[in-house]
Formats: C-alpha cells, structure tokens, sequence
C-alpha cells in the first residue's frame, strides 16, 4: 500500500522544428482587448481559408505565434479553429503541412487537456492520421542537402509530437491511434540506420505513452523485442550526440518494461533495462547546471549558440532522468487490488461481532526484498538508491537564481522540480520494496527520513502539492521500513520535532498529503509504544490525542479511515491498555463511529479508489472498540 504507479502527465516539450515566427512573437492575451482578440482570429481564420499559400502559411504562423499563450491556445481550442487548421495537415504543399502541424501542437500543448478534448472532438485524428499513413508509411528520409530545412522531417516531428501530446491528455487519442494502426509507423522510426536520433527519440516517446496499457500496441511492440534490447547497448563516439542517445536508450527501456509487464518471467529484462537507466541517472544534472549557468548572460535574453546547445542537452539529460525514475518506480510497484461500492453497503457494521484482528498487524512480516534477487543485484552493484537519492538534492541556491532570470534558462528548473518529484516517488516504492540492507542500512534510512523531514516541513512551499505528496509518500515509506524492523532510532526526537509535525498537517491543504502525514504520525506513535521511557509515553499521548482530534475535524471520509487506522494499529497490542486508558481512547472512538458513519453516507459516491481502505476500517472500528473496551474493563 502507498506505492505510486504512473500517472499520465502533460509533457514538457521544446519546441522541435526552427520554422519562424514563435521566437519574435511576444504578444499575450493581456495585449489585446477582447475587440482585438476576436478580430485577430477572425483574420486568422479567413486567411486559413485561402486557397492561397501564402496567407495559408502566414495565418498559420499567426495561429502557432497566438497559441504560445494559455488562454488564446484554449480560446483558439473552443473556436473549433482545429475543423480549418485540421485539414491542412494533408495539404497538397509542405510547408502548410508542417506549419499546421506546429500550430496545432501549440493548441494542444499549451491549452492543456481540455484543449485535447476539443481538439479530438473537431475529429484532429482523422486528418493527422491520414497525414501519417499518406507521407510516412514508408518514408524514407532523403539526405538534407546543405542550408535547407528538412520540410518533410519537420511535418513528421511536428505532428508525432502533437499526437504525442493528446495521447498523454486524452484515452480517446489511443483508441483513435490503434484504429489507424499509426504503432507500426512509429516502430519504423526506431531504425538508428535509416532515421535520424531526433526521429527515434520523438517516435519513442510517442510509442512510451501508446503502449502503455494499450494490448494493441504491445503486441505490435513484441515483434520488435529484439531491435529494442540492441538499443540499451547503443553507443555513439559523437559528443553532440550524446544527450540525444541516452534518452533514446532509456525509452527503449521504458517501451521494453511496458512490454515484459504483460509476461510472468521477465527478470531478464529487467535486470538490462535496470543497468541502462543507472546508466543514465549517473550523470550529475547538477554539475551540469552549474556548468551552464557560468555563460548564461544577465545583461540579456539571447544566449549564444554554443550556449543554447549546451542548454537543449541539459534538458534531454534531465528528461531521460525523468523517464528513468518514472520506470524505476514501475519496477518496484504492486497493483492495488480493486475495490467493490459493495463494500459499502448500509448493512451495520455492529453486526458483525467476530473478535477484532488487525490482519496488517497480526500476520507474521518478512523484511527481505520483494524484487528478484536479480534485480536486487543490480541495485546495490550500481548504487541506484544513492543515485535516485542526489536527483532529490537542488542544485545550488545561486546557479537556480542565475537560471531563473534569464527566460532561455528558467523552464529547466521546471524539469528539475519534476524531477525532484519523480525521485521522491521513486524512493517511496523502492524503500517499499528493497530490504534495510539495500536501502543502505538503518543509519542511512533513517537518514533520508530525517532530510525529506526538513524538505517536507521547512523548505516546500505549502502550495506545491506536488512536491509535498511525493516527498511524504518517501518519507512515509522510510518510517514504515524502520517501525517494521524495530529500528532503534526515534529517542533523539524531541517534542519540538513532533510538534512540527503536527502543525504541518493542520496546515496541509491536500488530502492526498493529509494521509501521508497522519500515517506518519501513527507510526512515530507505533514507534514510541515501544520505548519504555516518561518521554516515549508522553509522545505516544500527544500522538494519539492530534490524530483522534483530527478525525472530529477532518472534512474527507477517506482520511478518518486512514486516521483511524493508524490509531488501531497503534493500538493493536495488549501492552497498549494502559497507556489507552489514559488518553480514554475507546469512549474517544465511540464517539467517532457515527461521525465516520454519516461522512460515508454523503461522500460514499466519490471515494473512487479509496472504496476499500474505508469499507475496511469501518468493519475493523467495530470489532476494535468491542475488543479494546473489555480489555480496558479489565484495568478497573
């Protein structure tokens, strides 16, 4: 429980061709009034009407140029300006194929996914797939003759990432895609000798979120098993090219990991995709940072183009990291089991008088790893937990300021938050699934737990959900480990440390960050009922006292059960009585059943996913008060 899956996100992209008119157009919606707006996309649209090239191309860079910002990108979305820009994607001329492709990138990139929504419901897949199977079924690119732009090249980046981005916002794009049978075009461009590195690595991308779930695909994907193992040994003599090669090799592990999940032995594989991408999280993005922010100029925009290259490799480095952890934390993932609404059906749960067993708490543990020893192998050889552990690490306070400022430079650090994130994400499932000894042991645990403590509670921001979530699903993660095995490390904590704590999630916004937080706090609490000392029971008390106030205030049904339960298993063994008499535990939850009750009854159609761990906790709050209370009458 707790580990993370992949979720689908919105890509972060550059802009992949050099057609001109983006870089020089600074106008935002702010810009125009709303007279202004509507009369600049009225020209727009007349000019893509015409039957005349030039004012096709102009309109279209128009478009591309408007579509750089959010609003006028959604706006452009809603106007339905896909059903003219659409068709143009199978113009007779390409350059109005490639030009239409960009500006529809725009739309969908920069509008979000509503803007996938309505780009997919203007019927985009029709025309963009048509485009894909009429110039590219085949394609076999001619030699770029000498200060000319690769037109055809260029439609082709353009439009795969575009179908990249409304695969990402949007299932339907899939299913529109396996209808067309666009996978085996895209499997074609993974050929190192007859396509470029930038067509390998936009068709992998594309291919990575394609085949994800998607049984079509992998099986497409299968018949290319091999092509795509000779990919992890690729190698390139060309510096230029080495940024480009490492993102290749590690989607061709990521495409390998979607196609060996669907297999029952797949360690094999594992364990190479497992050796590439500690290959590619070894370089040092911080180093690298460093390096560029020294010819980052503060006195203008412009960067050299010596700079600029440098720059576009930082960032496919950092992209690759991010596929990488993302993967890694596949790797290390359970499938939750499915829930049933039935779960919750408006039977009482008093009903059911069997004696209260905690099945967590009462079923023997086995602390060794959960991954194939194989893997596991790989692991420590390469030193992936330390590896994955510096990618959680900021660079430095000046190198960020110095990227910050300069408008070339500040969208890395959005990749160096993401992948700040991603590594958290990834420790949670690894620290999950590794035994002490492959986390480094004890020491270093408790370690990690104590620093993502100071991120968490001193240097995030309280609104950067994001970060938050990740970071206390590692750190919750890390506690779990060191309670499970007894570890003798928490009697250097001090009151003024959990009351930190505790102010933290009474701040906390997120419910998601909520849970983490109170399972956080029941296991500090598990911790303590361990340690027969005045300061151990006094922390148990405090504990205790917070999490059962917050079940009376917390507005989620979803996390009073994570509450409660964190509380039963605080209080799971009879060593506890006494200390639960004290704090009056059982009238205290007495009081809370029906407050746990009624909160089912009007959330009981939202809880989605969470379905199962309140069904649970509400059957075991029952058979834990029947328990707890004769065994406190007892102390009488």
């Amino acid at each position: 429980m707790g580990k993370h899956k992949r979720e689908r996100r919105k890509p972060h992209k550059d802009n992949p061709t050099g057609l001109p008119s983006i870089k020089d157009f600074e106008k935002n919606a702010e810009d125009f009034d709303d007279e202004d707006q509507d009369g600049a996309l009225q020209r727009m649209i007349e000019q893509l009407g015409s039957p005349n090239v030039e004012d096709k191309l102009s309109g279209l860079q128009t478009l591309e140029s408007m579509c750089t910002n959010v609003e006028l990108a959604l706006q452009a979305a809603k106007e339905g300006v896909a059903r003219i820009a659409g068709p143009l994607l199978v113009d007779d001329n390409n350059l109005v194929r490639a030009a239409s492709a960009s500006a529809l990138r725009n739309i969908a990139n920069n509008g979000g996914s509503e803007a996938c929504r309505l780009l997919l419901e203007n019927d985009i897949m029709t025309p963009l797939a048509a485009l894909l199977q009429r110039h590219y079924a085949s394609w076999q690119p001619k030699p770029k003759e000498k200060g000319k732009t690769d037109d055809e090249k260029e439609t082709f980046i353009q439009a795969i990432t575009l179908l990249w981005t409304l695969c990402e916002n949007d299932e339907n794009a899939i299913k529109y895609s396996n209808e067309g049978h666009l996978i085996s075009i895209l499997i074609k461009c993974l050929d190192i000798t007859s396509h470029s590195l930038d067509i390998n690595v936009i068709a992998a991308q594309c291919m990575l979120t394609l085949s994800e779930d998607n049984p079509l695909a992998i099986s497409e994907l299968k018949k290319f098993e091999g092509p795509l193992l000779s990919l992890l040994k690729f190698t390139t003599d060309k510096e230029s090219d080495l940024s480009s090669v490492t993102l290749l090799k590690t989607l061709a592990a990521g495409l390998l990991m979607n196609i060996t999940n669907t297999e029952v032995d797949s360690s094999i594989v594992s364990c190479q995709v497992a050796l590439t991408l500690a290959e590619t999280l070894s370089n040092d993005h911080r180093k690298l940072l460093n390096t560029i922010s020294s010819s980052i100029p503060v006195d203008t925009n412009s960067l050299t183009s010596e700079s600029e290259k440098k720059l576009s490799d930082i960032k496919r480095y950092i992209s690759a990291q991010q596929q990488a952890l993302e993967i890694l934390a596949n790797l290390c993932s359970e499938d939750q089991q499915d829930a049933s609404e039935s779960d919750l059906d408006d039977s009482d749960p008093a009903e059911d008088d069997s004696e209260f067993v905690d099945d967590e708490m009462s079923n023997d543990k086995f602390y060794t790893s959960t991954l194939p020893i194989e893997l596991t192998e790989v692991f420590a050889s390469q030193k992936i937990v330390d590896k994955i552990w510096e990618k959680t690490i900021l660079p430095a306070e000046n190198v960020r300021q110095i990227l910050s400022e300069n408008p070339e430079s500040k969208d890395v650090l959005k990749q160096v938050h993401i992948l700040r994130c991603r590594a958290f994400l990834c420790l949670n499932n690894l620290i999950s699934s590794l035994d002490v000894d492959g986390l480094g042991g004890v020491d270093n645990l408790y370690r990690m737990w104590v620093e993502i403590g100071k991120v968490v509670f001193k240097e995030a921001n309280p609104n950067d959900i994001e970060l938050l979530e990740s970071a206390t699903a590692a750190m919750r993660a890390a506690l779990q480990k060191l309670v499970e095995i007894h570890a003798d490390v928490f009697s250097q904590l001090k009151m003024i440390d959990v009351h930190v704590m505790l102010n933290g999630e009474q701040q906390c916004s997120n419910p998601n960050v909520r849970v983490n937080l109170v399972r956080i706090l029941g296991n500090l609490a598990l911790a303590f009922t361990s340690t027969d000392t005045a300061n151990g029971r006094e922390l148990v008390k405090l504990l205790s006292e917070f999490l059962l106030n917050a079940c009376t205030t917390e507005s989620e049904v979803w996390v009073i059960a994570e509450t409660l339960d964190a509380l039963m298993d605080v209080y799971t063994e009879d060593e506890t009585n006494e200390l639960a008499a004290q704090v009056e535990l059982v009238d205290k939850l007495r009081l809370i059943a029906p407050i746990l009750n009624a909160k089912i009854r009007q959330q009981k159609k939202k809880l989605g996913d969470n379905f199962l761990v309140v069904s649970t906790v509400r059957t075991n709050l029952i058979r834990f008060i029947k328990y707890k209370g004769a065994q406190l009458a007892k102390l009488k």
